[in-house]
């Protein structure tokens, strides 16, 4: 994908869907400082944004009220989604690490959307209140490359 492509900047792409384009959200606010607390995006948090990209026509026609990130860190998947979808649907994002939640809900700002952190594990403190609510959640998992010797070891 072109978004991975050495010596391009990250925060000068687009992505495109049937002629409409999807900007990447822009994270100039955050700061070095932030990053040694909350997740830097990387290829993964791309891929994600990628498919949502893909999937975007089918997200829109499902009329989505609510809209969950779990774990959001920058906030930066969780904006994207709503520069898909528009200002119907409520954002909510929840991360464990505060720092991530006030960082999620300055990206939003920062690209003109209303992300509504709340400081939570996975999506506990909104239980049972948005229990079968949700109409997108999306979750990107924290994961550590494991090392090439220890794949196939017994410990």
């Amino acid at each position: 994908p072109d978004h991975l492509r050495k010596g391009r900047d990250i925060q000068d792409m687009e992505w495109v869907n049937m002629g409409e384009t999807f900007p990447t959200p822009d994270l100039s606010h955050l700061t070095a400082e932030d990053y040694e607390h909350v997740y830097e995006p990387a290829e993964d948090t791309f891929l994600l944004m990628d498919a949502l990209e893909k999937d975007a026509d089918f997200l829109r026609t499902t009329h989505p009220s609510f809209c969950l990130e779990v774990g959001c860190g920058s906030g930066a998947v969780i904006t994207f989604l709503a520069s898909i979808l528009g200002s119907r649907s409520c954002y909510l994002c929840t991360d464990i690490n505060l720092r991530a939640a006030q960082c999620a809900g300055r990206t939003g700002h920062q690209n003109n959307v209303l992300v509504q952190p709340v400081l939570t594990d996975f999506a506990s403190a909104l239980l049972p209140r948005l229990q079968n609510k949700v109409d997108v959640m999306i979750f990107n998992p924290p994961y550590v490359v494991t090392p090439p010797e220890e794949v196939g070891s017994s410990g």
